[in-house]
């Protein structure tokens, strides 16, 4: 019963921590959640492929394990692919700050700021608690379209 509950403890532990290591990985790509549910979609379908496969040939597999290391692995492709093969060709964009806040996550505090650039508001995570601005701040960054067609936004260094 306790192995259980340990198992169980783990499995939501696994589960927490992918959706923090895909927000990650996309909290700079404008994209509406498309390409952070995409690469836990294949993942899953991918887990799930495989145990079908596995219980045909009747071998052991663990499913938890197998759905975490292939969603880790699709989302860590589908970046790569969006970023890596991302287009040359950047435009450099006015940023303001209309809020900023903190998430807890497990203990962990998150540092985010609301931008918009007068069409679309998205929030953003890429500051430290120190440099992180105010409300009403203009900011610089650059836009490039990434593989998938989203927009990457980068902040420049405001030092």
């Amino acid at each position: 019963m306790t192995r259980r509950i340990l198992i169980s403890i783990i499995v939501v532990g696994w589960i927490v921590a992918s959706i923090q290591l895909i927000r990650t990985v996309f909290s700079t790509t404008l994209d509406h959640g498309v390409l952070s549910i995409a690469s836990i979609t294949l993942g899953l379908l991918l887990a799930t492929g495989l145990k079908v496969v596995f219980s045909k040939r009747k071998v052991a597999f663990n499913w938890p394990i197998a759905a975490f290391v292939l969603v880790f692995l699709s989302t860590t492709g589908i970046a790569l692919l969006n970023y890596q093969l991302a287009s040359s060709h950047d435009q450099k964009k006015d940023f303001i700050v209309k809020g900023s806040g903190e998430r807890a996550i497990r203990y962990n505090l998150i540092e985010y700021v609301v931008l918009t650039d007068g069409n679309v508001s998205f929030t953003f995570t890429g500051f430290d608690k120190e440099s992180k601005p105010r409300a009403g701040d203009a900011l610089k960054g650059v836009v490039r379209k990434g593989f998938f067609g989203f927009d990457i936004v980068e902040i420049e260094d405001q030092s």
